[in-house]
């Protein structure tokens, strides 16, 4: 039980290490630090109730990967709730929806805020950066907020572009989402479907039963190494919990 729970713990800092951003509002950086730090917690709790040698290495070693960037991930963590507070101003998701004028009062108000103050130079940088993107796109920037018929965005066309491309390229096998689905779930993925589910049912029943359980059980093992790869704090606290239970369930040791 004690090597099962540390694999898991290991395989979720790998996952960790692989995630990519989508900038300016998914900063992979931020994301990945603050979940080795719960991936250090966890294992803090459990080295306090038995201690494992694989653990502790797991353990010390992210710590000690950690530490140096304490400062650097703070000052992008003030860059990122810079972005965040711009991204809701421009959403207006507020009702009633506020006119233009009112829309680029609050983003001029949010642009000149001086909090909290800024020394880092790369801080600095930023925010000048912001200032002056903003500033070029001023004029033609609040239309929409007068005019409901004006997307506020290109997301609606931009989605249309990606799932386009995305049933191509699961259509070709060239790259991208057919490669992980064919790593994760099998090559029968890229291949023809029942087209009802009575027609899927009559498929299974020509196989062995006994074929059927042993490639369930496959399956089962090889998705159980992606459990804990999953963006979602909800679900990864969830997941942590239940190793917590599963491990507090040991007995502990001397030197726990």
């Amino acid at each position: 039980m004690a090597t099962t729970v540390v694999t898991q713990l290991l395989r979720r800092t790998r996952y960790l290490l692989t995630l990519k951003g989508r900038p300016p509002l998914r900063l992979a950086g931020i994301e990945t630090y603050a979940g080795v730090q719960g991936v250090i917690a966890c294992g803090q709790r459990l080295l306090a109730h038995r201690h494992d040698p694989q653990l502790a290495r797991l353990v010390r070693g992210l710590q000690d990967a950690i530490e140096p960037l304490a400062l650097v991930v703070a000052e992008l963590q003030i860059g990122a709730g810079w972005m965040r507070r711009i991204t809701t101003i421009l959403s207006a998701a507020a009702q009633p929806a506020p006119t233009a004028a009112q829309v680029a009062q609050q983003l001029q108000t949010c642009l000149d805020q001086r909090d909290p103050p800024v020394s880092a130079p790369d801080l600095a940088a930023f925010r000048q950066h912001l200032q002056k993107v903003s500033r070029s796109y001023w004029p033609g920037l609040f239309h929409c907020d007068d005019h409901p018929d004006i997307p506020r965005t290109s997301n609606g066309m931009e989605s249309l572009f990606r799932d386009t491309q995305r049933r191509i390229l699961r259509t070709t096998g060239q790259k991208g989402r057919t490669r992980r689905i064919l790593h994760r779930s099998g090559a029968w993925e890229v291949l023809s479907h029942p087209p009802t589910e009575a027609a899927s049912l009559d498929a299974l029943r020509q196989i062995a039963p006994t074929d059927l359980a042993d490639e369930r059980q496959r399956i089962d093992q090889h998705a159980e190494r992606f459990r804990l790869h999953t963006r979602s704090t909800q679900q990864t606290t969830a997941q942590l919990d239940h190793l917590e239970q599963q491990w507090f369930a040991l007995p502990a040791s001397a030197t726990g």
